[in-house]
């Protein structure tokens, strides 16, 4: 059996590895952990510009139809420079989510503007150090508006989508 990466996904590798090593050194990780930034735009705006968040997103809802392995790639070099992108909120966690359990509606509205960068998506599941339990779910939805208090929710304050 062959576990090598196929050639399109070392091409994938590659150009994800090469864009973060010129427009994410190290001063730019620490600029955002130092500073006041959600996440480093410019960086960001460079991934969305190669597809990234749209890696595992079916093509009818304007994602790249990739599969979870190509999202692995990704992933892998977004963590090896450290990258201070919404990637593990948005293109993983709430790309994922809404995939699974979202409504026709649901999808058709968001996985569109996650795919192409135009919104940030976050899975806000924990409500303080409890297991996400039933019980432990004080969190209400009425009149389109969710109350409650979720603890921690990655990239919250720039998600559009929780």
């Amino acid at each position: 059996m062959n576990f090598d990466f196929s050639d399109d996904q070392k091409l994938l590798k590659e150009q994800v590895r090469k864009f973060l090593a010129d427009k994410c050194p190290t001063k730019v990780v620490r600029r955002v952990l130092d500073g006041d930034e959600t996440h480093a735009e410019e960086v960001w705006k460079g991934l969305v510009e190669l597809g990234v968040p749209g890696t595992a997103i079916p093509e009818a809802y304007g994602g790249l139809g990739l599969s979870p392995l190509e999202l692995c790639v990704v992933a892998e070099e977004i963590g090896r420079a450290a990258a201070p992108v919404p990637f593990d909120s948005s293109v993983v966690l709430a790309s994922e989510a809404l995939k699974l359990a979202g409504s026709e509606a649901q999808k058709k509205q968001w996985l569109p503007l996650l795919a192409a960068g135009e919104a940030i998506g976050t899975l806000a599941v924990a409500e303080g150090p409890e297991p996400p339990r039933p019980r432990n779910i004080g969190t209400t939805f009425g009149g389109g508006r969710l109350n409650g208090k979720k603890v921690p929710v990655i990239d919250g304050e720039a998600a559009r989508l929780a």
